[in-house]
């Protein structure tokens, strides 16, 4: 049996502003691989959409095509990671957006068809990474909008 990944995370904002974060392109454009200069976001956030995150530069890249679709509450999709124009093996993430006392919890659920803990721990480091870079892109966002002249 393959492992699977649950990585939780509370995030300031709606689940609604939250979920535009997440399907996007300019949503993702601000926190995904923003480090990463060069990225290119493309989303059709339907099922049977796709999406498409590629860092050129970096020679990185994830897509997948959604199979749930329900705003902004929850969406799964399969995972393709790319590697160097090399497509790695179907995976795939379920994404939750639970209101929250202190905005929304999001809980990313990602199976793949892993033989050991070792992609687990790397899609863990990975998963915390962007949704730091979500949450502090948030925190920007709530603590500008709330500064006085």
């Amino acid at each position: 049996m393959s492992p699977v990944l649950n990585v939780e995370r509370v995030v300031p904002g709606t689940p609604e502003r939250v979920w535009t974060a997440w399907t996007t392109p300019d949503g993702l454009a601000g926190w995904w691989w923003r480090q990463l200069p060069g990225t290119t976001y493309e989303v059709d956030a339907r099922v049977g959409g796709r999406y498409r995150i590629d860092s050129p530069p970096a020679g990185i890249g994830v897509r997948g095509e959604y199979t749930e679709v329900s705003a902004p509450h929850r969406f799964a999709a399969s995972w393709i990671w790319v590697e160097d124009g090399v497509d790695g093996a179907a995976e795939h993430i379920v994404v939750t957006f639970d209101p929250h006392p202190d905005g929304t919890k999001l809980t990313v659920t990602h199976t793949g068809p892993w033989e050991d803990e070792q992609p687990v721990e790397q899609y863990r480091q990975g998963w915390t990474d962007v949704l730091e870079a979500l949450h502090a892109l948030l925190t920007s966002r709530d603590t500008s909008s709330t500064r006085t002249g």
